[in-house]
């Protein structure tokens, strides 16, 4: 009988399986309300900050990675004011600003969700332009009564002619990006809709599935898309909330998805035009949900300000820094307060990361506007610093930008930078900054039900008896998930016959 089931199962699979070459990849083919929901499905984020100021897992720490500017100004979308983060106290609140939803908390009665943590619909705002705008929709305003320069606040006819509400306005450079915010709440967040209330929060969204916003908001929220174009603050910004939340706003990383869920290309299946291959700076933000914290030194903390060797504390680990400083002049390249300056020496750190390495990235550059004349070495050492093994050998310097190197160090690992100014003497130098380690992970062998090393039909046949209930132990649910969909099916035999058959 066991084996009857088993042939009509394997007959039964007859769709190939897809491998996911990109992040994206599971959403390719899909069509509107089904696009929209596997985008929910992944959007979920892993962990949120607390709301508020004044610690590691708040929501002030989490805006000191995403707004900050050069010199430390506080990037504000709602004033013209300028307000200053606190550098040396880097989780404070900024006095006279306030954490401002983009989506209303009273939308959803004021319950502290996920939606009401998230970092995408978070930003700093001036205070009383804040409370102007208050927890109205979003509108083209045609009477203001509220007008600062860059939001204005008033009666808009954006939602039907005949009957005026009362609106806000962001400046032109910003719509795009508020267009964006208001796509990803719509559909990380769907799951809510139960609990949608007040009036402000049905004149934006609906209880349905799809198409969740009201036709006047994503209308407008697409003409908005179409007039300001993803930028590079966007691209950032995404980029670092992806490290603290372990989640994307895939409007920012897919350019006019936004068509194939609202827009023109609804009755298209969605396609990305090139595969888009994730690989974050990870933020040092403490969260108790990570198991296991990636190794990440930004440099903001200690201070070297000459050239002379000494071992200096700083985020991650203690360096020793020779012929090397602490840079935060506006030539040194950075992210934050400060990055490492490197002339004719070194950095090394002098304690291990025991959590191995599986990956190492980080950001260099020659410093100020030289394009060249300085080489970067990157070391390894996997036994306390006793001998060093070569990872990157005089790389030529040049502008500021990331590199990336996979390692596979299961055991415990120090970093040593090196840098060539161009010999002894030499006055060309370098900045690092941003360095991460991802911590080691066990191979996984996905299809590998049996936990014996390699995938097979025994594989296919204890899949088949989970599926049945005859096997309810001895395996792990993630091994057996062969299409990664979090559920265990006849869908994932089907997978699972595939990849034996190589298709």
């Amino acid at each position: 009988m066991r084996r009857s089931v088993l042939l009509l199962l394997i007959a039964f699979c007859a769709t190939n399986l897809v491998a996911q070459t990109n992040y994206y990849a599971n959403i390719e083919g899909l069509t509107k309300v089904e696009l929209k929901r596997a985008l929910h499905d992944m959007m979920q984020p892993e962990r949120v900050l607390d709301y508020g100021g004044n610690s590691q897992n708040r929501t002030w720490k989490g805006f000191y990675q995403t707004d900050y500017m050069e010199g430390g100004q506080v990037r504000d979308r709602y004033s013209n004011e300028t307000y200053h983060f606190n550098e040396e106290d880097t989780v404070a609140s900024v006095q006279g600003m306030n954490i401002e939803h983009i989506w209303a908390n009273s939308w959803w009665g004021h319950e502290k969700n996920n939606a009401y943590k998230d970092l995408f619909n978070l930003y700093p705002a001036d205070g009383p332009a804040n409370q102007r705008k208050s927890n109205n929709p979003i509108g083209v305003v045609s009477d203001a009564t509220y007008d600062n320069g860059v939001i204005k606040v008033g009666k808009s006819a954006s939602y039907r002619p005949d009957s005026l509400i009362t609106a806000w306005e962001p400046a032109d450079q910003w719509k795009g990006d508020f267009a964006r915010t208001y796509f990803y709440m719509a559909t990380c967040y769907t799951q809510l809709r139960d609990i949608w209330q007040t009036k402000e929060g049905w004149l934006t969204a609906d209880m349905s599935e799809w198409p969740t916003l009201q036709p006047w908001v994503y209308n407008l929220m697409l003409q908005w898309a179409r007039q300001d174009p993803i930028d590079e603050i966007e691209i950032q910004r995404n980029d670092v909330i992806y490290c603290i939340q372990g989640n994307r706003n895939p409007f920012i990383d897919l350019p006019q998805l936004e068509e194939y869920i609202w827009g023109t290309m609804m009755d298209s299946a969605f396609y990305a035009d090139n595969e888009v291959i994730i690989d974050p700076i990870v933020i040092p933000v403490d969260t108790v949900e990570t198991e296991i914290a990636d190794f990440f030194e930004d440099f903001e903390t200690g201070s070297k300000g000459g050239y002379a060797i000494a071992d200096v504390a700083c985020t991650a680990s203690t360096w020793t820094m020779a012929d090397a400083l602490m840079g935060s002049l506006d030539n040194d390249h950075r992210y934050g307060a400060k990055s490492v300056r490197i002339r004719n020496g070194y950095i090394e750190m002098t304690e291990d990361y025991v959590d191995g390495c599986d990956s190492l990235s980080f950001y260099a550059g020659m410093y100020g506007s030289t394009t060249s004349g300085a080489n970067l070495s990157v070391y390894y050492s996997t036994d306390e610093g006793e001998s060093w093994t070569a990872l990157v050998e005089s790389e030529p310097m040049g502008s500021w930008k990331k590199y990336a190197y996979d390692m596979d160090v299961k055991d415990i690992i120090r970093l040593r930078f090196v840098c060539d100014g161009g010999g002894e003497g030499g006055t060309y130098r370098i900045n690092i900054d941003n360095i991460c380690m991802k911590h080691y992970v066990e191979p996984i062998l996905i299809g590998d039900v049996n936990d014996d090393g390699t995938i097979s039909i025994a594989d296919v046949t204890m899949l088949v008896n989970i599926i049945l209930g005859k096997t309810t132990e001895g395996y792990e649910e993630k091994v057996a998930d062969v299409n990664g969909d979090g559920a265990i099916s006849i869908a994932d035999v089907t997978a699972l016959v595939n990849k034996i058959l190589g298709k």
